[in-house]
């Protein structure tokens, strides 16, 4: 039975609530403006290597390099902020890893099912003297260990380290990497570390024999081990070539395994997902302009009939297609320079599991805008539906909502920015805000870094207000500061309520409430600044309050 309470039946004074409630309507820290886009760090410290991950708790990470120090060296900064936008950590940054006279060449993080953060860095004085390190990090991004441990370094007959990867792993991570040799020749490497520091693949890890030259991926294997993925050249026409590796450090398949059999090889884009049964699935552009995709399962066979299937062979351009698994459900999204785009616009195609298209045979047209140079970007969104993205040169980087059926779901794209802020090419990350909308992070031409968030219906978030289609929408929290329990109240049912630190960590939780005013204990609460989250049928609204 659905409970209604008006707040004259509270026995609370109106001249109390007037001074002590606190109303946070529909200005958040994302930006409601497209010409204004959230600034994540400005680009005197000239910031790059972007990565932005979600933290667990309905917030954000995001960490890049940075050399605002000394303007030499660069060091690791990141910022966490929460599921409005507002940042957590030190404003413009946190100063994450730095060691003196040294520079933080590149990096790889992942945060793992307990919550920490595993850390790997390169790092040296001077070319040829990097050294490779781990770090077990907090929530906060604190260190859990008295020292980094080192990995492995450069020196005879390593010329250069690089190329980080990282997958989180039960108990800890798995860590890959390239060796150039003296002489220009490359070698992927992995190896495990455990969370408390231990390297039971031992110093330098494994180098998986023959695995050489191209961009490399982990993923996982659905076991204790990791399958490696990498292109065995630079040049189109080069193979797509993988090796499952055990928990102990060794091949489990007898011999390389060509992903790319049946085919005239890599035009070079490639993107792979896994299929949530124990495989993944890699899509690229073939030598013919066109994309196929094959699905390898953990025994090292290709499993689609033929193999690679087409994705999209339409008489046209295809390129850079990215993948996304949703309900079952694979979705490929591509840019495609068929008429009438101006240069190139954007297609989507669902499949089944046997990769049987489902839609219009060559894909649905999602976005259609002018391009220049673009950038596929494809997340899951709720009710079986997708959000697609790409850059526009005239419009804007730009959204789209596709529904499960093939349709879209809004009347126009959505702005992230205006062409001036745009992502300089691939520098751009998209993740799912877990709600059916999409949060994107980008670094623009000048190493600006930037984020926003689009609803579900298209909106920035601050656009039609924090309830996403009514300006009038608020949360109010009373009494505030509070000592043992609060009251928070909205103009509509309340179905669902959480109490959030400052970390954007989940304290307190309450379900199907379906009232307007909700009574929470807060007294096991530490004295402290505190974030309220309200669901509604219309959004998401958020209030702040004390507790001392």
């Amino acid at each position: 039975m659905r409970r209604h309470i008006q707040l004259s039946d509270l026995a609370i004074p109106v001249a109390v609530i007037s001074l002590l409630a606190l109303t946070l309507s529909c200005k958040a820290q994302w930006s409601s403006d497209p010409a204004n886009p959230m600034v994540l760090c400005a680009a005197t410290g000239t910031p790059e290597n972007l990565v932005a991950f979600g933290d667990g708790n309905g917030g954000y990470y995001a960490f890049w390099r940075d050399r605002r120090t000394d303007g030499t060296n660069y060091d690791m900064y990141g910022q966490r902020l929460d599921e409005a936008g507002y940042p957590l950590w030190t404003a413009g940054g946190k100063l994450i890893h730095h060691e003196d006279s040294c520079t933080v060449g590149n990096f790889a993080i992942s945060r793992l099912a307990d919550g920490n953060l595993m850390l790997a860095t390169i790092a040296g004085p001077s070319l040829f003297a990097d050294t490779m390190k781990a770090m077990l990090l907090d929530a906060d991004a604190a260190p859990l260990w008295p020292n980094a441990v080192n990995i492995t370094k450069e020196g005879s007959p390593i010329l250069g380290i690089g190329e980080l990867a990282m997958i989180p792993k039960s108990g800890g991570a798995i860590i890959g990497w390239y060796d150039t040799y003296f002489g220009g020749s490359n070698g992927v490497n992995v190896t495990r570390i455990e969370n408390d520091g231990t390297q039971p693949w031992g110093m330098d890890g494994y180098a998986i024999p023959y695995a050489a030259y191209g961009p490399f991926e982990l993923h996982d294997d659905y076991g204790q081990g990791v399958i490696v993925q990498w292109r065995t050249g630079n040049g189109s026409g080069a193979a797509l070539m993988a090796m499952r590796v055990d928990s102990s450090g060794t091949n489990v398949w007898p011999a390389n395994v060509q992903t790319s059999a049946g085919n005239d090889g890599l035009n070079y884009a490639f993107h792979t997902v896994q299929d949530g049964l124990g495989a993944q699935i890699t899509a690229w552009r073939s030598m013919l302009g066109h994309l196929v995709m094959a699905r390898l399962d953990t025994s090292g066979a290709l499993t689609f009939n033929p193999s690679p299937l087409v994705v999209c062979d339409y008489a046209s351009s295809q390129d850079k297609p990215k993948l996304v698994r949703n309900g079952g459900a694979l979705y490929a999204a591509w840019v495609d320079n068929r008429p009438p785009a101006s240069n190139a616009d954007l297609y989507v195609q669902k499949f089944n599991a046997n990769g049987a298209p489902l839609w219009a045979a060559d894909g649905v047209p999602a976005l259609q805008l002018n391009t220049y140079i673009p950038t596929t970007g494809i997340v899951a969104s709720d009710s079986g539906a997708v959000i697609v993205t790409m850059d526009g040169n005239v419009d804007g980087y730009s959204a789209m909502r596709v529904r499960g059926n093939g349709t879209l779901a809004w009347n126009a794209p959505a702005q992230f920015c205006l062409p001036g802020f745009n992502p300089f090419y691939e520098r751009q990350i998209q993740l799912a805000d877990g709600e059916g909308g999409v949060v994107s992070f980008w670094s623009n031409s000048i190493g600006e870094l930037y984020g926003a968030r689009i609803y579900r219906n298209g909106q920035l978030v601050s656009s039609v207000g924090v309830a996403e289609n009514s300006r009038n929408h608020a949360l109010t929290v009373f009494p505030n500061p509070a000592s043992d329990r609060i009251t928070i109240s909205a103009d509509e049912e309340i179905l669902s309520i959480r109490v959030l630190d400052m970390q954007g960590r989940t304290l307190l939780q309450q379900a199907e409430t379906l009232i307007r005013n909700v009574q929470l204990d807060v007294s096991s609460l530490a004295p402290g600044t505190y974030m309220a989250v309200a669901h509604t049928q219309s959004g998401r609204l958020t209030g702040r309050f004390e507790k001392r």
